[in-house]
């Protein structure tokens, strides 16, 4: 049986490598019998090879691979939020606003495109919007403090980052312990109900809960 089967593979190919030789249409075909095929192949499923191997998430037009991916998870009422950074090349790139810190921010190269003054940059997000909150509001800069207790700063980094934000206009967040008198260097802020043992205590240091009523 397999000897059978190899005599019969053999005569294909014999068959295919004669009418590549014989035939006048395709030049690498006469050139190159049966391997010539393998370029026409790779041919046809070059799109997929280039969509699934070779071209990056964010290099195809119209839409890319990411934006692909988006429609097709919210489409399909899936989760469409993904993480872990971005493929996208933002680092000095016309549409991508670039947020240096002063003290060890990088040198900007001279072809980059600079605003040349104070950009205000306000938060697309009303806070309190989506549950109706008598006293919703639009924070007035995107960028903002992220909390960090008080411990693991200090009186004088905190008094810092809060006069900071005061100047920046932007939101500072208490992190966990409560608000200490170095908070209150003229920044707004976010107070946070603590996630763990150092909630949010009163001036006797007993740890106070919050109650919804609903």
């Amino acid at each position: 049986m397999l000897v059978w089967i190899s005599v019969g593979v053999v005569v294909l190919l014999v068959a295919v490598a004669l009418y590549d030789l014989t035939q006048r249409q395709r030049a690498i075909l006469r050139t190159f019998p049966i391997i010539g095929h393998f370029r026409y192949w790779l041919e046809a499923i070059g799109p997929e090879l280039r969509q699934y191997i070779v071209t990056d998430n964010d290099e195809e037009r119209p839409f890319s691979r990411d934006q692909r991916r988006w429609i097709y998870a919210s489409a399909k009422r899936e989760n469409n939020y993904f993480g872990f950074g971005t493929d996208n090349d933002i680092e000095y790139t016309a549409g991508y606003p670039v947020i240096n810190h002063r003290t060890f921010g990088r040198a900007v190269p001279p072809s980059t495109p600079t605003a040349g003054h104070e950009v205000e940059l306000p938060s697309a997000k009303v806070l309190g919007a989506a549950r109706q909150r008598a006293r919703a509001f639009r924070p007035q800069s995107v960028v903002n403090i992220s909390a960090m207790s008080f411990g693991s700063l200090s009186g004088s980094a905190i008094a810092a980052l809060n006069a900071g934000s005061a100047l920046a206009g932007c939101l500072h967040n208490t992190g966990e312990g409560g608000i200490s008198p170095y908070h209150r260097r003229g920044g707004d802020l976010i107070l946070q109900i603590g996630t763990a043992y150092f909630g949010c205590r009163d001036e006797q240091g007993l740890r106070r809960m919050l109650t919804k009523i609903n």
